[in-house]
C-alpha cells in the first residue's frame, strides 16, 4: 500500500474510516464527443476518471447530501475512499496540479469532453465563469480547433453542473 498518512492543513479534519483498496475500472469513453440535447444527471460514483486512474464523482457525498460535511474527510489531495474502497475525487485533485499544474489536462468525464484545471490564461475560473455545466468551449493546448471543456473549480459544484454536456459512455467496476 501507498497509502501517506494527512498532513494537511484543515483544522477540522476527520480520518476517514474506509481504506483505499485495489479497483479494476472499465471505461467506455466517446474519442469523439458529442453535444447531448438532454444533458443527463452525472449519477452518484464514477462520472469520469483522472490522468492518474482515480476517478471523479459528482458533487454529492451521497443522495440529497452535499459535501459540507463530508469535506472534512479529504485527505490532502483532496480525496478519499468509499466504503467499498474506491478512491476518488469530488473537488480539485491537489496531488495532480503539484505534478502538472493548474491549468492544464487533468482527465475525462464520461461523455468524452476534456476536464482543466481552474487556472486558465493567468486567471483562476469560478463556477460563475462557466456554464450550467461547468465548462466552455474555446481552443485549449490539446485542442487546438478548439473543444468544448470543462474546468475544475475551488467553488461549488467543482467538478461538474448540472448534468454531463455531451452523450455519456459507460463504467463498470468489476
Amino acid at each position: 500500500s501507498q497509502y501517506e498518512a494527512y498532513n494537511g492543513t484543515n483544522t477540522s479534519y476527520n480520518q476517514n474510516p474506509n481504506t483505499i483498496s485495489e479497483q479494476n475500472y472499465t471505461f467506455r469513453i466517446p474519442s469523439s464527443p458529442a453535444v447531448d440535447s438532454v444533458h443527463e444527471a452525472t449519477p452518484f460514483g464514477a462520472i469520469g476518471v483522472a490522468l492518474n486512474g482515480v476517478v471523479f464523482f459528482n458533487q454529492y457525498a451521497a443522495p440529497g447530501d452535499d459535501l459540507s460535511n463530508e469535506i472534512n474527510t479529504f485527505d490532502q489531495y483532496n480525496g478519499h475512499p468509499t466504503n467499498g474502497g474506491v478512491y476518488h475525487y469530488h473537488i480539485s485533485p491537489t496531488y495532480l496540479f503539484t505534478d502538472l499544474g493548474r491549468d492544464v489536462l487533468l482527465g475525462f468525464l464520461l461523455d468524452g469532453f476534456p476536464v482543466y484545471g481552474p487556472d486558465e490564461n493567468g486567471q483562476t475560473l469560478t463556477t460563475s465563469d462557466l456554464d450550467d455545466y461547468h465548462g466552455h468551449s474555446h481552443a485549449t493546448t490539446d485542442y487546438t480547433d478548439g473543444i468544448y471543456h470543462y474546468h475544475i473549480t475551488d467553488d461549488y459544484p467543482y467538478i461538474n453542473g448540472n448534468g454531463f454536456y455531451g452523450s455519456k459512455g459507460t463504467v463498470s467496476n468489476i
